[in-house]
Parts: C-alpha cells; structure tokens; sequence
C-alpha cells in the first residue's frame, strides 16, 4: 500500500466555491458505443476551484503566472500545523510549532468541517497578517490551508496575498488536511502548466519523513 496521503479535493459539479467565480462543472460529450470510440469530457472551470494554487500574477500586476512558479517551491520538505481552535491562524501558532528551515507549511484548521456544508462560509478562518509576515521573514517556499483563501472574507484589500505572493511565498488553497495529522512531510505538489494563468488547479500529496535527519536544524525563534 502507497504511504502518499492525498490532500487534493476531488472536483465535482456542486462542490463549494468562492461566490462569483464560475462553477467547476464536467460533461461527457462522446462515449463508447461501438468499437473504436471512446469516453470523451470536456470541463469548465475557474482555476481557482477547489485544490488550487496561486501565482505572484494573482495579485501583482507584473507578477509570475503559474507557468513561471519554480517547482522547488512546490516539491520538498512539509509540515502540517494543526491549529484546531475556531479562529484565525496567528503568529504563535507558527512560533511554537516544530517549523524547520526550508520547509512549507500547510494549516490544518477547523475549516475542513465547513466542507460538510453544502454552501460557501464566509466565516471561514484565514491566516493574520502578521502570522503572513512571520512567514516572509522565516523564508517559507509555500504555505496551503483548508478553505479558500488565506485571507478573511471581509478583507477586501488581500493584505495577507500580497504579503506572501509579494515576496515570493506560493499559495496553496483548498486543502484536505482531514487525513493529516501534524508532522513533517515530504510535499510534491503540481499546477497545470496554463500560459499567462495566475493560478491553475493542483494535485497535492504528501507523506510521512521516517527520518528528520535530513532536515536542517530548528530555526530559532
């Protein structure tokens, strides 16, 4: 049996999206009917929907696109914070977790039950500016979480996008962390090669390091 944990939401017509983007839908336009054909789909989608990750270009004008976004950035050493607590992820969550250099953070948080309900949640929880900068400073490749932005619903200005995309950090959202429990990993995760696109849909897995010998050593605080 595999030890990869898949942490990617499987897309479906109706799933959860950010209000206004267009739906992800999927129809099958051929099938097999006779010998020689075959099942055939096509997909509509944003390229925000569920599992995405986000480019520089999402929010800086002159920004990367998702084509540019280095793979080392996406492909290495990962943790999962677990910060079960109904409220924001905030800068001592990080201080005091087991965060070693180099890695990507991914946040589990009470927003993987907001899943359960059939509509969007403007109450979901995102990440502080100021846990957003503790980032930048501690130069984390990649940071994901469970919902669909890392920034509040009612924070219309992107203060924590343009604090991680700004500074070369690669967004991840819309995790499945359900299955994770925290601890280091090793992360591969992989966007759609689309030209000129400021995010693509991704396909995220990680799994459990036996061994953290070949971490680095414990930043400190």
């Amino acid at each position: 049996m595999s030890d990869w944990i898949d942490i990617t939401r499987t897309l479906t017509s109706g799933m959860i999206q950010w209000p206004g983007d267009l739906p992800f839908s999927r129809q099958q336009y051929l099938e097999i009917s006779v010998p020689g054909t075959g099942n055939v789909s096509e997909i509509t989608t944003s390229v925000h929907a569920g599992t995405h990750i986000e480019a520089p270009l999402h929010f800086l004008k002159e920004g990367m696109d998702i084509t540019e976004v280095a793979l080392f950035k996406l492909c290495g050493p990962a943790i999962v914070v677990d910060i079960p607590q109904a409220r924001d992820v905030s800068i001592e969550d990080l201080q005091s977790a087991d965060i070693q250099v180099g890695e990507r953070v991914l946040l589990k948080t009470a927003n993987q039950y907001l899943w359960e309900k059939p509509e969007f949640d403007e109450n979901y929880f995102a990440i502080t500016v100021e846990a957003a900068m503790w980032l930048v400073d501690h130069n984390v490749p990649a940071v994901g979480i469970d919902y669909l932005s890392v920034d509040s619903y009612q924070n219309h200005n992107h203060p924590v996008h343009h604090a991680l995309l700004g500074n070369g950090v690669i967004i991840i959202e819309g995790l499945d962390l359900s299955g994770a429990d925290p601890g280091h990993y090793e992360m591969v995760a992989l966007p759609l090669k689309i030209a000129g696109s400021e995010a693509s849909p991704g396909r995220v897995i990680i799994r459990r390091l036996v061994s953290q010998k070949s971490l680095p050593k414990e930043r400190k605080q």
